[in-house]
């Protein structure tokens, strides 16, 4: 593996876990939680046991299974806290990416979506849209892959057809 797909790997790893992150957020309603109250929600989820220690948690043993099971990487602390982060900046912004999808997406509501579904389509949009910190394409396939991962036979396709609507629409393809 290249250096380069080390790098790629880890982007990837990185956006599957505020992937993560954020459907465990939007499955707890409208509820508000700031960065800090996030972190320690779902900090033993995430967390290396042994950095999980250090700050404090007890570490138990015996888990690495179910982790793997649920499709979820233990990481550092700091890696962590840097998704939480960012998940803090997509859940700031959803009012303005939610206008964007009932704009471009007259048959299908953000309610009506799939927790999945709806959970990459925003993460898609506020990369590319809102931060401007992912070329448009690379978001639109970063999607995609998202969606086949974790989403239904239909996913893929349903979030491309959503996205892609909406960046026509934006004139950003």
């Amino acid at each position: 593996m290249t250096n380069k797909d080390n790098i790629q790997e880890s982007l990837h790893a990185a956006r599957v876990r505020l992937f993560q992150i954020l459907c465990a957020l939007d499955s707890l309603g409208g509820k508000k939680l700031d960065q800090r109250e996030i972190e320690a929600f779902l900090e033993e989820l995430f967390v290396e046991p042994e950095a999980a220690a250090e700050n404090g948690a007890e570490a138990e043993s015996g888990e690495a299974g179910a982790d793997e099971e649920i499709g979820v990487s233990r990481v550092p602390l700091a890696a962590y806290r840097r998704s939480c982060e960012r998940a803090c900046s997509v859940r700031g912004a959803l009012a303005e990416i939610d206008a964007l999808i009932g704009t471009y997406s007259t048959e299908w509501k953000t309610e009506r979506m799939s927790l999945v579904d709806r959970t990459i389509i925003r993460l898609a949009l506020y990369e590319a849209v809102i931060a401007k910190k992912v070329p448009v394409g690379v978001a639109l396939s970063e999607a995609v892959l998202l969606a086949k991962e974790y989403g239904s036979d239909d996913s893929p396709r349903f979030v491309n057809g959503v996205l892609s609507r909406i960046v026509k629409g934006l004139s950003l393809l």
